[in-house]
């Protein structure tokens, strides 16, 4: 048994998630006390990583050594390829040369360009992150279980960015972010999910299969109405749950960390 893991034992792990968006700040802390129980809790503050905020990230950092912070963005410079050879990866999104890269399950691979990670680390230097997250990376966390079976397509809404991804028995088939405004209406959204599917299905290793179901985990207050417009267009369930980006953040990395969500 490591040294550190012998101490651990008598600490609880504080696992705090970070998520900006324009000035205000999230950010979502759960704590694994020495009991085994979880506590959870989240806090937005309007002045950025200034002032409350700030003061606030250091009190729950300070519960205990044992303390992770990670990062949720949103950049489109980050997401997920279907595979974990580098040199193939290359040849699906030319900018994974140099970036920051993590292999899930064999299969994808998550990918963060070396140009945000600098700017984010600049951002939040203050803070010094322990990890950075796609949204694809929390899609994976979220729904991990259903991802080993149907063929399905997994969204992550957020209000700057729809995150879609399609998987089968964990075989990641593609990933696509894409940016919207506020207020972007739903039929827009529904329109980008079926031509991106009708492009997939038209691929020479997915024709003949059709999406079985769709997953929603929704941080923007539009999954309800998404949920009931793709049910009636792709003739499938949709099932949505409404999160905090942040609490999430900080869930899957406690989850990374060899703990459950």
């Amino acid at each position: 048994m490591a040294l550190s893991d012998l101490f651990g034992r008598f600490y609880a792990k504080v696992f705090i998630g970070l998520y900006t968006r324009d000035t205000i700040m999230h950010i979502g802390v759960v704590t694994l006390g020495r009991d085994g129980q979880v506590q959870m809790e989240q806090r937005h503050f309007t002045d950025g990583l200034e002032g409350e905020a700030f003061e606030y990230l250091q009190e729950c950092a300070d519960r205990s050594p044992f303390n992770y912070i990670a990062l949720l963005t949103t950049s489109a410079q980050c997401g997920a390829v279907p595979t974990c050879s580098v040199s193939k990866a290359k040849e699906l999104k030319p900018e994974i040369d140099g970036s920051k890269t993590v292999c899930i399950d064999d299969e994808w691979m998550n990918f963060c360009t070396e140009e945000a990670v600098v700017t984010l680390q600049e951002q939040f230097a203050a803070v010094q992150p322990d990890a950075l997250y796609s949204p694809f990376a929390l899609l994976h966390a979220f729904f991990e279980t259903p991802m080993a079976g149907n063929h399905a397509v997994y969204l992550m809404m957020t209000p700057e960015a729809m995150s879609m991804a399609v998987v089968k028995e964990r075989h990641l088939r593609f990933a696509e972010q894409f940016a919207h405004v506020e207020g972007a209406l739903v039929p827009s959204m529904v329109e980008r999910i079926v031509q991106t599917l009708e492009t997939y299905y038209g691929k020479p290793c997915c024709r003949g299969e059709f999406i079985e179901s769709v997953h929603i985990i929704d941080s923007a207050g539009v999954g309800e109405m998404l949920a009931t417009m793709l049910e009636e267009v792709l003739l499938v369930e949709a099932e949505v749950q409404e999160v905090d980006a942040a609490l999430l953040c900080a869930q899957t990395c406690m989850k990374e960390n060899g703990y459950g969500l």
